[in-house]
Formats: structure tokens, sequence, C-alpha cells
């Protein structure tokens, strides 16, 4: 995992999978790989993976059933940022996207023309 400036280990833990949930590379009711492999998958310890997971559910990004495993929920509503960084970056990610769908838009104009 990429090491994310500012945040400690559980935190990048905790941003990683809100990603792919958002991103819908994990998705609704899908199950996440047992504590040890998520761990290793992260290269954090044990210890570290179980306070990320814990965060996650307590937000509701995930489900965590006893004896059975932690299954992926539908991304919760987010509270919309309140300082700087946080509307920089959902500004960047928005540009990103419109860069994609302008350049597919080009494509498709360009295929049917």
């Amino acid at each position: 995992m990429n090491a994310t400036p500012g945040l400690a280990a559980y935190q990048r833990v905790v941003e990683k999978i809100k990603d792919d949930i958002r991103s819908r590379r994990l998705v609704a009711g899908e199950k996440l790989p047992g504590n040890r492999a998520l761990a290793d998958d992260h290269s954090v310890a044990l210890g570290t993976l179980q306070k990320a997971l814990k965060i996650l559910e307590d937000e509701g990004w995930v489900t965590a059933t006893p004896a059975v495993g932690v299954f992926v929920n539908e991304p919760p509503v987010e509270a919309e940022p309140t300082d700087v960084a946080a509307v920089v970056k959902r500004l960047d990610d928005l540009q990103g996207t419109v860069e994609a769908l302008t350049e597919r838009v080009r494509r498709l104009e360009g295929v049917e023309g």
C-alpha cells in the first residue's frame, strides 16, 4: 500500500478500503479476506488492521459477524467536507472524472462522426 503522508497506518488502511468501496473495487455483500490476509495485503500488523476494521464498522462501511467474516456495505452517505484540504481533494477528484468523461465523449464522437 502506498504511504499517505500524515496518516497513521490504521488511517491509511481505512482510507484505502473506503476508496475501494467508493470505486466499486469492493462491492456490497462481498466478504473481505481474513484479518491476517488483509493485514498482509496492507503491510500492517494484525492489531492495526483490526483497529481499521473497527473504525470502518463504526462508520457503517463494513459489517463484522464473529466467526463468519467482515462484509462490505453500500457506501454510507458522507458528510460534506468542511476543511479546505478535503474540498480541494474533492475538486481534484471531480476534475479527473470530468476529464475522463470528456475524453470518452471525444472518442465516441470520433467513432460516430
